[in-house]
């Protein structure tokens, strides 16, 4: 202000031979220049509240007020106690948002954006929120209702509401960039591909690798990884390709806004990519696929916590009990969970799902390593040397099962392809969505060699006999003991989510049938709770006798799954969408790649599947 001042003055007097009139303008516009408050030019407050922005802009004669900034700093007045107590809450809380974003995802992975008029009639509260997660309601969750078209407003008042809109969006931002879970940056959707891909299927791969031997294992495992890649860039090409098409003039406006209107995206999945490029017929075999997919998860999980409960029980209390019993235990849990609609409920579980099977791959790891270091006196000087011992007694091929290992390599990636599109989605900025190919190959390579490393050092640790479910191959003991509980309770919680999908599609499938057969009547999203309870329950207990029927031959289940299933939807149909959706955009040459890959992946499906299913007794 002095400085303004002072400058005014230096003015007056170097013009010399000025006119009265001018001096006496210099004169107004330095005292003006005074009259300003010296608190708003001296003082900055981070975080400071609307009304002081508002009277702020109000003096300075501002049109518009800027959003407030976010706290950047704070004084530390806590001792460390408290601050490492709170840290530890705001940890919880960040990845307790992340989980709910995760579960979030399940609903855009399984349903297509184009609009079923009649099961929206009277949704529930629980459903329209869920179908405006997968952009099926036409209802933005900002509330600004009918589409417009490209003419309906004058350029000025277009340009007047992308400043209203910009300004909104600035002031909805939370000020933690984690507070919105999977919906802003690469490193929240780095985990969500973490937490979509490793899990129970990992225990499977050392029995898998002593089956197959490492002359299979490891070039079958390298090719399916490639696949899925290839498959996957082909997937994010289509989503590109369609996003940009479909959301290039799509606006929608808000009664109570102004008559501003907002740009709208409209959020695509999997299933909704291939009806856009094969119809109706496309989207019922992807929704299928993932149908079958996700009840063979669940199926071995009804085979996988049975008998981790009984060794456990063995151990423990010396109880010889029965799978079935275990089995009839894991029933009467999982039924009730079935019937929870909104997943979302499901955070905190599935949050301590993540945490126990953390737990339960580092110990797994620990044991292998101690049991290899038990030997180094007797075989070996050495560490190194003993793993170099034990990893020349590997065999090579191993004629009897090699064939398994074509669809466990498959099942291991748990299919992460239903939820690529979401992941991509929920990535907030143009420059980072770019990025997230890139990160998404990476992140993918990095977990298939820490599954190369996980399964080839216990295969080296626990020997050709390592059981398929790997927990129950672990040394006698507490602590092998409370892995078994671990993983065991980390299925428990999971299932409900890996049950989800299937859930969905049967229960909507029901629906439509009693639609048009004249009984049944249109409610909340894909049926009554009653009947969706039922439902939910008859599938539970259908997987369960399948899991009785085929509780001793896990292998061939997870080998059956990843074949049959998971070859069709990671490698086949993700090419056949980009060749359908990018013509004209995407060269011969990667056409026919394209064709290559699912003349591959159905090769995979044909003899993987066949094997099994002959080698079955």
């Amino acid at each position: 202000e002095k400085a303004m001042s002072n400058n005014y003055g230096s003015i007056e007097g170097s013009i010399e031979g000025s006119t009265d009139e001018a001096a006496t303008n210099s004169t107004a516009a330095s005292s003006s220049a005074q009259q300003l408050p010296v608190n708003h030019l001296s003082t900055y407050t981070a975080g400071e509240d609307a009304g002081r922005l508002a009277t702020l802009a109000k003096e300075f004669g501002l049109s518009r007020t800027r959003a407030p900034k976010s706290q950047v700093r704070a004084r530390v007045t806590d001792s460390l106690a408290t601050l490492n107590l709170e840290s530890l809450k705001l940890w919880a809380g960040r990845m307790i948002s992340l989980d709910k974003s995760y579960l979030e995802m399940r609903y855009r992975s399984l349903f297509s954006a184009h609009l079923d008029a009649d099961r929206l009639a009277e949704s529930s509260e629980s459903d329209t929120a869920a179908m405006m997660l997968m952009g099926r309601s036409g209802v933005d969750p900002w509330g600004r209702l009918p589409i417009l078209s490209e003419g309906d407003l004058s350029e000025e008042a277009e340009e007047q509401q992308n400043l209203q809109i910009e300004q909104e969006q600035q002031q909805q931002q939370p000020s933690d960039p984690h507070a919105a879970g999977l919906g802003g940056t690469l490193s929240s959707a780095t985990l969500g591909i973490i937490k979509g891909m490793v899990g129970p299927a990992i225990l499977y791969l050392p029995h898998g690798f002593a089956q197959a031997g490492y002359l299979v294992a490891i070039p079958v495992l390298m090719l399916s990884t490639m696949l899925f890649l290839w498959s996957s860039k082909c997937l994010l090409d289509s989503w590109k390709v369609e996003s940009d098409r479909v959301n290039r003039n799509r606006t929608s406006m808000n009664k109570n806004h102004m008559g501003l209107k907002l740009k709208k995206r409209i959020i695509l999945s999997y299933p909704e990519l291939a009806y856009r490029a094969f119809g109706s017929s496309g989207e019922k075999l992807v929704q299928v696929g993932i149908l079958l997919m996700q009840s063979g998860v669940c199926l071995t999980y009804l085979i996988f916590v049975p008998q981790n409960l009984s060794a456990a029980a063995l151990l423990l209390f010396n109880w010889d009990v029965s799978t079935n019993w275990t089995l009839a235990l894991m029933m009467a849990v999982q039924i009730p969970m079935s019937w929870i609609r909104d997943i979302r409920r499901l955070t905190v579980t599935n949050l301590l799902a993540n945490l126990l099977i953390l737990y339960g791959l580092i110990t797994c790891l620990g044991f292998a390593m101690d049991d290899m270091g038990d030997d180094i006196d007797e075989t070996s000087s050495s560490f190194l040397q003993e793993v170099f011992h034990r990893a020349q007694s590997l065999p090579a091929f191993n004629p009897s099962g090699w064939f398994l290992f074509l669809g466990t390599s498959v099942l291991l990636f748990e299919g992460s392809i239903t939820l690529l599109v979401p992941l991509q989605e929920a990535v907030h900025t143009s420059s980072d969505r770019d990025k997230f190919p890139n990160l998404y190959f990476k992140v993918i390579l990095g977990i298939v060699s820490f599954y190369s490393f996980f399964g080839i050092t216990c295969w080296m640790a626990f020997g050709d006999q390592v059981r398929t479910v790997m927990t129950t191959s672990l040394p006698t003991g507490k602590l092998a003991t409370t892995v078994q509980l671990a993983y065991s309770l980390a299925v428990v919680f999971t299932f409900p989510l890996q049950n989800f999908p299937s859930l969905e599609i049967v229960c909507v499938t029901v629906e439509r049938m009693l639609l048009s057969s004249g009984h049944g009547k249109v409610g909340s999203h894909g049926s009554s709770t009653t009947q969706r309870n039922v439902i939910s329950t008859l599938l539970v207990i259908s997987l369960s006798i399948i899991a009785v029927l085929t509780m001793n031959d896990l292998d061939k289940v997870v080998s059956l799954m990843g074949s049959l299933l998971g070859c069709p939807l990671a490698f086949v149909i993700p090419p056949l969408i980009q060749n359908q959706l990018a013509k004209g955009q995407i060269g011969e040459w990667k056409r026919r790649v394209n064709i290559m890959v699912a003349v591959l992946g159905v090769g995979a499906m044909v003899v993987s599947s066949v094997t099994t299913l002959l080698k079955w007794d």
